[in-house]
């Protein structure tokens, strides 16, 4: 049975996360995307990309009038699709990744509830792998059938009696009422088992303790209490259990734009994004997270002797970016495996490391000597570079300039690294970074202003850019410096097109399709407001942003302009680390008012 030719909107999906790989769920009962068994390894579902090539997973009712909602098992990843006519339910599906415990062996499984509340007729579609490596099917009479690709497996255990038709599995069958059945789809075994054997009740409690569990070590008790929750949720799930590597987001190439090319792979570790988020965590208590990180990327770059803007967070990657024969979500190719940013300088990647490492050291986080030895190893680095041009935090390929953002974050992170220098009692070295920190600061006042008396997104160039909202933000000035406000209202007057939503530069940066508002930018706007106690203006953006939330509070990278359908890769770190940071602000303001 072929899928629907139709293109699910993005916000119309949950997504499942067990830290080691992650998959989207459709509100249509549809696996639409996943790779196995890392969030970075091939695609075995990927329909979202190609209603014709893509491989996919489906369960639903054969009713196809019946109307749908999506919603999370409270304070878990656990996502619930529930099938209604009428406000009668009919069936629901519980869709999990199992918590894997077992560190030295993963397993690569998706275990799929169905419970049927009145007697339904359920359409079952399993066809993973991209079509043109798809070879053929076995069945195993009781346990399942397993679908091969050119170099790998991949096998669904059930015991409901389904059809072999064109290297794919598919059928129809009617389930009465009140009756349970579970699915599972597993990743690269040698042989068939039957659903029993995988335990599904078992991998459900364990997984549900788990994210409980770990939530509760939050410190957040403040306003829009379930939508930080779910945003910390969806952070976690992200994380790359062996080494604490972040992906910026689980999925490729969801366009910024419509029949654009601007489709990049997310599912990598940015140093930047991850210490973006180790910010926020370790405000919120979760040091071990933090520590963890630290640990790994202080370990790789004593054995590179450099930072790269971005990191497998597996072996199973390919990082040198290419294209794949698919026609993209909504004819928007490339399809892209990789990303070419690894190759880029981005100053801020360094930057934030050391901005992050000394918020960590703050909150209660530990580092032994040996390893701070290795992190003013870093920030020599960045003393070494911060002169250098870049490709900024937006990554714009071509010829490197002097982006003021850069150079702007690298002076914080001297600042922070002559505290550091501080603390570990070297009074000298501190005395001497301050001052390279001083000449930073003073070139980009020099070099960095317009002739219109606001700062220019490089010393080469008078565009705008919407990333210098975050000076003030870290520190570099106040709201209200003279030449920060005129940066503030050019921001406003040239990349606002909509109350909240922002562009993020005016730079032609020489690819197809238009930039939509990029939601990490309205916060950086919304926290402005609350920095210049606008409380009244914050709250306003607040709701609106709230208001774009999809039925599961999760956000995508972009919104798009007028229609507010979500677009870009999701859900996505950046966001949801954004909204947390901007309520917890707001929330601190309100108190402080009172």
């Amino acid at each position: 049975m072929p899928i629907d030719p139709e293109y699910p909107r993005i916000e119309d999906h949950g997504v499942l996360l067990n830290n080691r790989t992650a998959a989207l769920v459709s509100k249509f009962g549809e696996v639409d995307f996943a790779c196995f068994p890392n969030f970075d390894s091939q695609m075995v579902f990927s329909s979202i990309l190609d209603r014709k090539k893509g491989g996919y997973f489906s369960i639903r009712p054969l009713n196809k009038n019946l109307e749908s909602r999506q919603f999370y098992e409270p304070d878990t990843n656990i996502l619930h699709t529930l099938f209604t006519e009428k406000r009668n339910k009919i069936v629901s599906i519980m869709d999990f990744l199992p918590m894997n415990f077992e560190h030295s062996v993963y397993f690569s499984e998706i275990h799929r509830r169905i419970e049927t509340y009145a007697d339904v007729n359920i359409e079952v579609d399993f066809s993973p792998f991209i079509s043109s490596i798809r070879k053929s099917v076995e069945k195993a009479d009781g346990k399942g059938y397993i679908v091969f690709s050119n170099d790998s497996s991949q096998f669904l255990s059930t015991d409901l009696e389904l059809d072999i038709k064109d290297d794919s599995v598919c059928g129809a069958v009617n389930i009465p009422a009140t009756e349970v059945k579970w699915v599972v789809t597993t990743h690269n075994l040698k042989k068939a088992y039957p659903p029993a054997l995988f335990a599904s009740e078992d991998r459900l409690w364990q997984t549900r303790k788990f994210w409980k569990t770990w939530l509760m070590r939050s410190k957040y008790q403040g306003i829009y209490y379930d939508v930080v929750n779910r945003s910390l949720l969806t952070l976690k799930g992200l994380f790359f259990d062996p080494n604490n590597f972040m992906v910026a987001s689980p999925t490729t190439s969801l366009p910024e734009s419509i029949g654009g090319e601007r489709n990049w792979d997310y599912r990598f570790m940015w140093v930047r994004d991850t210490s973006y988020v180790i910010e926020g965590l370790v405000q919120l208590g979760y040091i071990d997270e933090a520590t963890k990180f630290y640990l790994s990327i202080i370990d790789r770059f004593e054995k590179d002797g450099k930072l790269t803007s971005m990191y497998k967070v597996s072996e199973d990657s390919v990082i040198d970016e290419s294209s794949l024969d698919l026609s993209g979500y909504m004819n928007s190719a490339p399809v892209r495996i990789g990303n070419g940013a690894e190759s880029q300088l981005q100053i801020d990647q360094y930057a934030s490391l050391i901005v992050s490492l000394r918020m960590l050291l703050e909150n209660s986080g530990f580092l032994s000597i040996h390893t701070m030895e290795k992190a003013f190893d870093i920030g020599n680095s960045l003393i070494d570079i911060w002169r250098d041009p870049d490709s900024s935090i937006w990554e714009i390929r071509g010829e490197r300039r002097n982006y003021v953002y850069s150079k702007a974050l690298a002076w914080k992170a001297l600042v922070d690294l002559a505290w550091l220098h501080s603390k570990m009692g070297d009074e000298e070295n501190a005395a001497s970074v301050m001052s390279e920190a001083r000449q930073l600061r003073e070139e980009i006042y020099g070099k960095g202003v317009s002739s219109k008396g606001y700062f220019k997104q490089s010393y080469e160039t008078d565009d705008i850019d919407s990333a210098l909202l975050r000076l003030p933000l870290f520190g570099f000035c106040t709201t209200s410096d003279n030449v920060y406000r005129n940066t503030f209202r050019a921001v406003e007057e040239n990349l606002m097109p909509e109350r909240f939503l922002f562009k993020r530069y005016t730079l032609d940066d020489g690819l197809k399709g238009e930039d939509n508002a990029f939601l990490m930018v309205s916060f950086w706007y919304i926290r402005n407001l609350i920095l210049n106690k606008q409380l009244q203006t914050a709250h306003d953006g607040i709701m609106m942003i709230l208001d774009l939330l999809n039925d599961i509070n999760l956000l995508p990278e972009e919104i798009e302009f007028v229609t507010h359908r979500y677009l870009g890769n999701y859900p996505q770190a950046f966001s949801h680390l954004s909204l947390i940071t901007t309520i917890m602000e707001y929330n601190n303001a309100v108190k402080t008012q009172k």
